[in-house]
């Protein structure tokens, strides 16, 4: 009889355990899905297995799940669920979660130094998670841009693989464009180093032999800096 009565005891303590496991891990998951549910594209997460060692109280309120991350982009993350009842309680559960999004990757080989053309790219599905640095969905946003290093077909062209072509060279004709007043002044000057659009350089007036600053705007032109 006794026996009877500890076998009954321990199957009760199991299914006690097992429904808490299962409460555990509906909140954590409830709680990823909720953070993700407005992200674009496919987004799968899997919950990491909890340790079968792990005590798991009963918890009389309903368990409070918090994600503990701020990536868009998902990734390893770590779920916090609480128990608030009479005797309080908080589990840690890690999770991975893949977005799934069609970027922009090479469309083929592309040696370092490639200025961007439209044939160069191409839409593929990726797991963003596992990508650094911003990605692109639109050619347009690359299209004039030049590659930092080479890529192989399907590499997925993130920002820091890419800048702003030159479009002044040292020691080359640039024309400035000197506004003051409402009143625009065009000269000619001799670049005195390499330029991308937006970026300040130095460049020497050929009329006054003067050296002054000049930020590029475009091929062969630039605005002077008063």
């Amino acid at each position: 009889m006794l026996a009877l009565l500890a076998i009954l005891l321990h199957t009760s303590t199991f299914a006690q355990t097992d429904t808490a496991r299962q409460a555990l891990e509906f909140a954590a998951m409830s709680a990823l899905q909720q953070q993700w549910q407005n992200s674009e594209g496919r987004v799968e997460i899997q919950l990491a297995n909890l340790d079968p060692r792990l005590q798991i109280p009963a918890c009389p309120a309903p368990l409070e799940a918090q994600v503990r991350s701020q990536n868009p982009n998902g990734g390893r993350v770590t779920v916090r669920v609480a128990c608030q009842g009479a005797a309080p309680w908080t589990r840690h559960i890690a999770a991975t979660v893949d977005i799934f999004q069609p970027v922009i990757v090479a469309s083929a080989a592309l040696s370092r130094g490639t200025r961007l053309t439209l044939a160069d790219l191409s839409l593929e599905e990726q797991n963003v998670s596992q990508l650094r640095g911003r990605v692109y969905s639109s050619p347009e946003d690359l299209i004039g841009m030049e590659l930092q290093r080479s890529l192989s077909p399907g590499t997925p062209v993130t920002d820091a693989l890419i800048q702003k072509p030159v479009l002044v060279k040292r020691g080359e004709t640039v024309v400035l464009t000197a506004t003051r007043g409402g009143v625009s002044i065009r000269q000619t000057a001799t670049a005195m180093q390499d330029g991308r659009k937006g970026q300040q350089i130095s460049v020497r007036n050929t009329s006054t032999d003067r050296t002054i600053r000049a930020i590029v705007t475009g091929t062969g032109e630039a605005d002077v800096v008063f």
